[in-house]
């Protein structure tokens, strides 16, 4: 292979892999069983508690 394949081969096949590493991130994060969860993260700034040291 010449590196000007390579180089056509992982500038498009990484771009796909990208998306779909993207679009996997976004189902898990908005998947309805996991609502509870980031809810809770997204409020725990906001709670009132001691920070131990």
């Amino acid at each position: 292979m010449t590196h000007d394949a390579v180089l056509v081969f992982s500038k498009t096949w990484g771009a796909v892999y990208l998306l779909a590493v993207f679009l996997l991130a976004v189902v898990w994060v908005y998947w309805p069983s996991h609502k509870k969860t980031y809810d809770k993260a997204a409020q725990s700034p906001l709670l009132d508690e001691d920070i131990q040291r």
